[in-house]
């Protein structure tokens, strides 16, 4: 075929009877619906063209290209309109128009008004593989398609992992898809239905995981989880569960994101029809569990202006063991719902705002805050002068409110709360930083208490010969009255920083070495306050304020060198201690570390610890060394904590692939001398889907109480769509 472009007003068109290749300025008369759209030449190369005069069409045939604009339509065969600019193209059409494309045996389509009409077809639209029975185009952006099946699978019918099949779907390419009855299928099985469906396509946090095993607890078990729009503001999250040891259970969340830089937030609620509910797992009395279990929570978060912003999250749970049973991870993030509101206000230099926080369950014990009102006024210059001044504020009406199984009494008091504090930075010899200060703190209770203990002896069993008593002591409160405790404060910050190169040649970590480092002296002298923790009720930190004439020093080594044309640290170790000027015989109180070590890109250990010198106890340590490679993947993590938890934990991934992944993981606690749990899993990565295989055991133990506790095994088998990654292994939170 020979090509040629010829730039050819209609008048010479009537001349030409065959041509190859044309460039035609198309004009037509526009109606009044698009009459905005402006023309834009149409190229067209072919093996053959004819112009017919009476019809005012050409007709091309033979490898036919027709390009307008960003638009480029392929077949066999095509008749164009030079009035009206409708294509009628048939055989192995393709039509592309950025990254959509199309594929059918016919299209019509309308190049100035975007008209489109289509018999069955294949089409891609970003993420999605879509085929139709048929479909037309309402407007320049928007399409319709009727019996439509999509899915982001690149495999060819009928071997895709899933698809979603819609009676009818609306379209707009790179923005949102609406569809009506629509069946989610896993191969060619039905799982799920909906009624009406919204799709932003700019937007992949949505998708579709499955979770499906045995637990000794759950039983076999299947754990659904799908996200959706069904609005450009609202969307939902649906899941639907069944334990075959505990009963089903379904979770609906609506969403909504007002704006990105505006508000978002959620209305969420999960019920349990659990038959298991009474059972014994932990040697914890649960009879007064019911079997209908529930969560309801709300939260969000809304920007204001610019300066102002608007917190809110509540929950509300049927019993105690509800998030340990059903919502691990929350569980393990904080075992007690926080339920608060919070209106803030940041200023130039200050930050002040009103809160509230409320329990909603009694089976918690918590600080009740009704309303807290604050203002903190953070480090600024006083004037022209060498002087900085902060400041923090608070107001809050308290109330420590016990759980039904702690049986302490509740207390209350109002407090007021102001602390002012003066430095005034200098630098001494060029190099030396001392920054001295002074401070004031007055706190007004509305409450104050003097404690004694009580003992109380009763009888906890009685047999045929004889009563068993036991003696109980309390604390109990004598009420003092209002007062106001004062705290002077009076300090000095020293330090300095040095540096030396070390080498600027080429080394195992980067470029060149630099060691830095920063020692450190902070005094502190708080005379004794005339009222001492003794005398208050202690609701936070603030109560537990009391005399303090102390050191805290210490020097913060760091080891630099360039990676990547930038400075990086290999090493940033703080090494700390507290030295007590009151005590006689132990004065250094504590000593601790944090440290990180930055060896590559892919290793790094971090670390950090506090051991109390006059206990002769390691209060916390925590490590952790994490290598992240192109097929392995490994971390190890200890924490301890004195006479709580000494917890090691390890996992090992290897990835000898793309497709394929390997890992294990072990859980082992020093502190009863048991692994906690041990898993492996198998991780297989399909071109739209990724499946997981695992499983664990957690070993059995005899509690403090005698009774034990029964081996639990655990095989999961889950499911994720990997074109949304906000849907994958892990995501949902439940047991």
């Amino acid at each position: 075929m020979v090509t040629r472009k010829v730039l050819m007003t209609l008048g010479l068109l009537a001349t030409a009877a065959v041509v190859n290749a044309v460039s035609v300025p198309l004009n037509p008369v526009v109606p009044a619906a698009v009459a905005s759209t402006s023309s834009v030449p149409v190229d067209i190369s072919a093996g053959s063209m004819e112009y017919i005069k009476a019809r005012e069409v050409i007709v091309a045939s033979g490898n036919v290209v027709i390009r307008s604009g960003e638009e480029e339509l392929r077949a066999d065969s095509v008749t164009l309109n030079v009035k009206t600019q409708e294509a009628q193209a048939s055989g192995n059409v393709v039509f592309t128009r950025g990254r959509t494309v199309w594929k059918g045996n016919a299209l019509n389509y309308n190049f100035s008004t975007g008209a489109w009409k289509t018999g069955e077809f294949d089409s891609y639209y970003d993420p999605f593989f879509v085929t139709a029975k048929s479909s037309y185009r309402t407007n320049e952006t928007e399409y319709v398609l009727n019996g439509a099946v999509i899915t982001t699978c690149t495999n060819a019918a009928p071997h895709r992992h899933y698809t979603l099949s819609c009676r009818r779907i609306r379209l707009v390419p790179g923005e949102k898809l609406t569809g009506s009855g629509a069946v989610v299928r896993m191969g060619r099985v039905p799982v799920f239905y909906l009624p009406w469906v919204y799709r932003s396509l700019s937007d992949r946090s949505v998708g579709f995981s499955a979770e499906a095993g045995y637990r000794n607890r759950m039983g076999a078990f299947l754990l659904t989880s799908t996200k959706y729009w069904m609005s450009p503001v609202f969307r939902g999250i649906t899941q639907v569960d069944y334990r075959s040891e505990r009963g089903p259970a379904a979770g609906q969340e609506v969403g909504w994101l007002l704006d990105r830089d505006a508000g978002h937030g959620k209305l969420y609620g999960y019920y349990a029809a659990d038959s298991g509910a009474k059972e014994d797992y932990d040697g914890v009395d649960r009879e007064n569990v019911d079997e209908g279990r529930y969560r309801i929570g709300v939260s969000h978060q809304q920007n204001l202006g610019s300066r102002d912003y608007f917190l809110l999250d509540a929950t509300y749970l049927s019993d105690e063991f509800l998030l340990e049973d059903f919502f691990d991870s929350d569980y393990r993030a904080s075992f007690q719902p926080q339920n608060h509101a919070t209106l803030t206000h940041r200023g130039e230099g200050l930050t002040m705002g009103l809160s509230a926080y409320k329990r909603l369950n009694d089976f918690y014990t918590t600080v009740e805050r009704l309303p807290e009102g604050f203002l903190d006024i953070n480090r600024m210059q006083v004037g022209d002068s060498d002087l900085y001044y902060e400041s923090r504020n608070s107001i809050s009406f308290l109330n420590k409110a016990f759980s039904e199984e702690d049986g302490s009494e509740d207390y209350s008091a109002g407090r007021l709360d102001t602390s002012h504090k003066l430095y005034y930075p200098t630098r001494h010899f060029g190099f030396l930083n001392l920054i001295p200060r002074t401070g004031y703190r007055a706190t007004y209770y509305s409450e104050t208490v003097e404690w004694s203990t009580a003992t109380q002896t009763v009888a906890v069993a009685t047999t045929n010969l004889t009563t068993v008593t036991q003696t109980n002591t309390t604390r109990v409160a004598r009420d003092l009255g209002s007062d106001v405790r004062s705290l002077f404060e009076l300090g000095l910050e020293a330090s300095f920083r040095a540096f030396k190169v070390l080498s600027n040649e080429e080394n195992m970590f980067g470029s060149g070495l630099r060691h830095v480092v920063e020692p450190y002296a902070n005094y502190t002298f708080i005379p004794e306050p005339n009222l001492t923790p003794e005398n208050l009720y202690e609701f936070d930190s603030i109560d537990r304020l009391d005399e303090n004439n102390t050191i805290r020093f210490g020097a913060r080594n760091r080891y630099q060198t360039r990676r990547d044309g930038r400075v990086d640290d290999i090493m940033d170790l703080d090494l700390f201690a507290t030295y007590d000027l009151e005590a006689e015989d132990d004065p250094i109180s504590e000593v601790g570390l944090n440290s990180e070590f930055s060896f590559s890109k892919s290793f790094q250990v971090f670390m950090d610890g506090l051991y109390d010198t006059v206990e002769g106890d390691l209060r916390s340590f925590n490590s952790r060394a994490r290598y992240r490679g192109d097929r392995w993947n490994t971390s190890i993590e200890h924490r301890y904590r004195n006479e709580d938890s000494n917890l090691l934990g390890a996992d090992l991934e290897f990835a000898p692939n793309k497709n394929w992944a390997f890992g294990l993981y072990d859980r082992y606690e020093f502190e009863t001398s048991q692994l906690e749990e041990q898993g492996v899993y198998l991780t297989r990565m399909l071109d739209c889907m990724g499946i997981r295989v695992g499983g664990s055991y957690l070993p059995g133990y005899t509690r403090d109480d005698g009774t034990e506790r029964e081996d639990d095994y655990r095989a999961t088998v889950q499911m994720w769509l990997t074109a949304f990654p906000n849907i994958r292994f892990g995501s949902a939170p439940r047991n």
